[in-house]
């Protein structure tokens, strides 16, 4: 391996039908429940009627750090994305036996954190900073589809921060001796803090929606984790069934 494994003895992280079946199905649930409300029945989709939108209007925070549009800070934007949520795949310098359990734990971080934006964007419908510019400025095909209505909080910013905050925990776990660690960790927040400063500064959202986003992104990119760490220690954590209902013990 490239990287020194880990020294304490056993996996850091495992599996568990139970586990991986409740944050599998919670990732599906609230993915699949934004498909049907916005793309099936189209709750989210807000029509522009040309109406004028005042700067004043608009919080002290966050009007100081509002940009109008910016089509290539957009797509550059876009080009981090995937190059932040590509980052666990570092966790490939690990045995294969673990590959399994990385990418399902890394499917259900993604479907929870996109889940969980996609309806609260759906929830809060708020106006984008580009909509208070000139109009002429406007991303004419985001307006038509009415993604302009879409700002809080920022899907990038969420979804890079997930992958980051995935990659920077699990390598950690895997490897706390290797000298890669803080390259590795600073990287990934490198790449997720440079994709929303992008999407603050091509207009795309307020501050508070890339902190929303970034605050969002980190607990699930932690917590999905975080919960397989009881799986692998058998002996602290059990599940048992009972007539009525089942038992939860953890020990500390």
């Amino acid at each position: 391996m490239i990287f020194p494994a880990f020294s304490e003895g056993g996996k850091p992280f495992a599996l568990s039908p139970l586990c991986d079946g409740i944050l599998l199905g919670t990732g599906l649930a609230f993915s699949g429940g934004d498909l049907i409300l916005d793309n099936g029945m189209k709750l989210n989709r807000q029509k522009y009627k040309g109406e004028f939108y005042c700067k004043d209007d608009v919080n002290s925070f966050d009007r100081i750090f509002m940009h109008s549009y910016s089509k290539s800070r957009d797509k550059a934007a876009d080009i981090l994305l995937v190059a932040t949520m590509a980052t666990p795949a570092v966790l490939l310098a690990n045995e294969k036996d673990e590959w399994l359990t990385c990418g399902v734990m890394y499917a259900e971080t993604l479907l929870i954190a996109n889940g969980i934006k996609e309806l609260t964007k759906l929830a809060v419908n708020r106006t984008r900073p580009y909509m208070y510019y000139d109009s002429e400025t406007f991303p004419e095909k985001d307006v038509d589809v009415g993604d302009w209505a879409n700002s809080f909080p920022s899907g990038h910013t969420t979804m890079a921060f997930a992958g980051a905050t995935f990659a920077s925990y699990t390598f950690c776990k895997y490897f706390p001796e290797s000298k890669w660690r803080i390259p590795v960790v600073a990287g990934s927040y490198a790449l997720a803090a440079t994709t929303a400063a992008l999407r603050l500064s091509s207009g795309n959202h307020f501050m508070t929606d890339v902190l929303a986003g970034a605050v969002l992104g980190s607990g699930v990119g932690f917590l999905v984790p975080w919960l397989h760490t009881f799986n692998a220690r058998h002996d602290d954590f059990n599940v048992g069934l009972l007539a009525n209902g089942f038992s939860v013990a953890v020990k500390f």
